[in-house]
């Protein structure tokens, strides 16, 4: 169960998990409040999709659809993903001898900044958790937050979320991407890029990277630019601080794009400037790409980026933090080398796909028993 409305870390785990799941042992379908890209993704995968889009956002009719698809589909574990589905989910199954499982992608505080939307998806949540069975908390940080919300431990189960590593690791198209996308991005060859993949939301910090990029002094041999690869509601304030510090000339805005593992073989950096996160899909994936990296040190973070071993590391919010580790990172092509090292086998250890889901098939089984 999950919103999917967008194409983000949540959908990219589900898809992972489904379609690895073994086929012989586990029938599953993905319900969907959107059929969106993400629904054509499953689909794509040989998934089954049950779409309930054609209701609206808090429409109370979804909640006699949900019970109609769970009586239809008669599940062995519901396994739900966000808020909404969340929400309707456990109330929909209220009647049903059916675990219901979570998995907590992120913190509910950071994901809404506004008081009285967080007040509202806070009740949605707490409300109804007495009705769900376990959690699966994507790092160790997400467990900390549900052990201090009251969750019992015994109740929660750290899993990382498993990536598919295979379409970072392809090194021989390493030097074409870069000449392509620099090309297109209408970047020297010789310039230093740094990078970041986000949806432009406050909680990402792009603000924060901006200010710290713009404080950043090139020398006269190296350039320096920055490609910002997503979109999201604050793009707007975003070109707005380009447009202030006169950064036009140094800065590219790639929008939306699919061919992540080409963006990042473009990039000689990458950026994270998170205020927080649940556990960091993007910087795994860079790292994968053995591209250096500069993350905030917050939330799961702090459990695979290690200072001056798999990354440099500051505290969030700081562009002058942020500031010195990038310049650092450009000025330190040594230092460079020796964490995407260490920082390719910390990837290739802690998060697997096969390993992700071979403990969320054994607690669907433990659920079961």
């Amino acid at each position: 169960m999950i919103g999917g409305g967008e194409y983000g870390g949540a959908e990219q785990h589900i898809l992972h998990l489904v379609t690895t799941l073994p086929r012989d042992e586990v029938e599953v379908a993905v319900v969907c409040f959107y059929d969106s890209l993400f629904a054509s993704k499953l689909r794509e995968a040989g998934i089954r999709v049950i779409p309930l889009h054609q209701f609206g956002r808090f429409d109370p009719r979804l909640l006699q659809a949900l019970r109609k698809t769970f009586h239809a589909f008669q599940p062995a574990v519901i396994h739900t993903h966000g808020v909404k589905a969340n929400f309707f989910s456990r109330l929909a199954a209220r009647t049903l001898r059916v675990p219901l499982v979570t998995t907590v992608h992120s913190s509910l505080r950071y994901d809404y900044r506004g008081t009285l939307t967080y007040l509202l998806v806070s009740l949605m949540e707490r409300g109804t958790r007495r009705w769900n069975r376990h959690y699966i908390a994507i790092s160790e940080a997400l467990a900390a937050i549900l052990r201090e919300q009251g969750v019992p431990r015994e109740k929660i189960s750290v899993i990382y979320n498993g990536m598919d590593l295979a379409p970072y690791r392809q090194n021989k198209l390493r030097e074409a991407d870069r000449t392509r996308l620099r090309a297109e991005w209408d970047i020297p060859e010789h310039a230093f890029l740094f990078g970041t993949v986000a949806r432009f939301v406050p909680v990402k910090g792009l603000p924060v990277l901006l200010e710290a990029f713009a404080q950043l002094k090139a020398d006269e041999e190296t350039p320096l630019f920055l490609v910002l690869v997503g979109d999201g509601p604050e793009r707007g304030r975003l070109e707005e601080i380009v447009r202030k510090h006169r950064l036009e000339q140094r800065v590219r805005f790639a929008g939306f794009r699919q061919d992540i593992p080409a963006c990042l073989h473009a990039c000689d950096a990458f950026v994270h400037s998170s205020l927080y996160e649940g556990l960091g899909y993007t910087l795994i994936e860079a790292m994968a790409s053995e591209v250096p990296v500069v993350a905030s040190n917050v939330g799961g973070v702090k459990e695979f980026v290690f200072d001056e071993q798999t990354g440099l590391v500051v505290p969030p919010d700081n562009p002058a933090a942020l500031r010195d580790a990038m310049e650092r990172l450009w000025k330190s092509p040594a230092l460079r080398e020796t964490m995407v090292q260490n920082a390719l086998r910390k990837v290739e250890s802690s998060f697997s796909i096969q390993l992700m889901t071979e403990r969320i098939l054994a607690l669907y089984k433990t659920l079961t028993s």
